[in-house]
């Protein structure tokens, strides 16, 4: 068998139940982190009206879950790498699914910031894992679709988040829609038992008997077993001196790793700075709250279409092109909200803006984690991740500052449509469209501590 062994068996394996199975429960993970996320754009309005929190304020509360999660994809995105993925996602589980639950109970700002805080690094720790967990699990012909639709139920989440703040906060109070975000850790039995370690992790921690019943499962014509395994492992096997860090600028990767990690920040800019003031900005334009809160549900729809749609394009014509396109229409659709609009070209823009910048959040993921190799997948998803949580923690506050400066409406979308052309020009002069040939799955490289 050659080293190269998560290539040799997953990339022509046909889809099969495993991993359908892998695809929904890290589907369900992406659906909590979009409810957990959106939720507080949904219910920033009712939220300023009972603190009577000035906008800036609520800035910086909707900017401090998104500083946890770069906390989180710093630290817990990388430890994977040495400890397993499957440890760090059920232990941001139980971080998140806490912390979330816990903001139905705060009494004031700076409790409910604390428990943001903890919610987003449970959130940041998690993401890069199961993305980097599909990623390696995925057959070749598949990968990017698979990766975008399991990102793509982030928007899932956040549709759901925004109907609950419609229908639910009504009757029971903003706080009822934080306890719902408690639910999942109802299944952390569930994944404690069916979510595998990834194959990597096992191979080069010469845990050779899982690792064989994993690739089994994902390949049922696999005959290696795991003497075999062991044999190949014990010839080809190097213990790298270099930290994973150092090892995702290596190799000619460092200039497009930066401009990744621009890519990163800047969509996460549109994202999340959308998401936290979309409904009271299109309420500060005239709309009543009910139908801005059936904007971020317009919004948040469009992004499962376009999370759907990008890992599709992604297949056929590459990342990079894909990314372009999605970048620049998101430059144009945003800035075009700021402009009264009749209802069917609204819903349009609504559509494409959540499309083009949520919906490209799922395959920056992709391209990502399809460039680095096996051995520093985690650590380099994981710091894109963080670098663009830089521009995450920038969207909220830089929407608070604006909401207190009273600018033009126009002016406010304006500025949030700036990033859609930075991104584009920095995915532009990336040098690579894909993941560093074969070296993307190598196991000889991928010991570990």
């Amino acid at each position: 068998m050659s080293t190269n062994i998560i290539d040799d068996v997953v990339d022509g394996t046909r889809v099969n139940s495993f991993h359908l199975m892998i695809m929904f429960w890290c589907s369900m993970l992406m659906l909590f982190d979009g409810y957990d996320l959106v939720i507080y754009g949904s219910v920033l309005p009712q939220l300023m009206v009972e603190w009577k929190l000035p906008a800036v304020t609520a800035g910086i509360i909707g900017s401090s879950a998104l500083f946890g999660m770069m906390v989180g994809a710093l630290s817990l995105g990388s430890s994977s790498d040495r400890i397993g993925r499957r440890r760090v996602i059920l232990a941001c589980l139980v971080v998140f699914g806490l912390a979330a639950f816990g903001n139905g109970f705060c009494e004031n700002s700076t409790q409910f910031v604390i428990c943001r805080f903890f919610t987003g690094v449970g959130l940041g720790g998690m993401v890069p894992n199961i993305v980097a967990l599909v990623t390696e699990m995925s057959p070749k012909a598949k990968r990017n679709i698979m990766v975008t639709v399991m990102l793509s139920f982030f928007s899932v989440g956040g549709v759901i988040a925004a109907v609950m703040g419609k229908v639910i906060t009504p009757t029971f109070g903003w706080r009822a829609n934080f306890l719902i975000a408690g639910l999942p850790l109802l299944t952390l039995p569930i994944l404690f038992r069916w979510l595998p370690e990834s194959i990597a992790f096992l191979l080069a921690n010469r845990r050779f008997v899982e690792a064989d019943r994993v690739l089994r499962k994902l390949a049922p014509s696999y005959r290696g077993g795991a003497e075999s395994l062991a044999s190949t492992m014990s010839t080809t096997s190097v213990k790298s001196t270099q930290s994973r860090i150092v090892q995702i600028f290596k190799d000619g990767r460092a200039a497009d790793t930066l401009l990744i990690w621009v890519a990163f920040g800047m969509c996460m800019l549109m994202v999340y700075g959308l998401n936290t003031w979309l409904p009271k900005l299109m309420t500060a334009n005239g709309y009543s709250l009910g139908s801005s809160l059936t904007f971020l549900i317009t919004l948040n729809a469009g992004a499962v279409l376009g999370g759907l749609a990008s890992g599709w394009l992604a297949d056929r014509w590459g990342g990079k092109g894909t990314l372009i396109l999605f970048f620049a229409v998101a430059t144009v659709s945003i800035g075009l909200l700021g402009y009264k609009q009749n209802a069917f070209i609204l819903d349009v823009l609504l559509m494409l803006a959540g499309a083009t910048t949520i919906g490209t959040l799922c395959i920056v993921h992709a391209f990502a984690a399809q460039f680095y190799p096996a051995s520093v997948r985690s650590t380099g998803v994981g710091w894109a991740a963080a670098a663009g949580r830089f521009g995450a923690v920038a969207g909220p506050a830089l929407g608070g500052y604006l909401v207190s400066m009273n600018l033009p409406i126009t002016f406010n979308f304006m500025v949030f449509a700036v990033p859609g052309v930075i991104a584009a020009i920095a995915i532009t002069l990336t040098s690579r469209t894909r993941k560093p040939s074969a070296e993307n799955a190598k196991i000889a490289v991928a010991a570990a501590d």
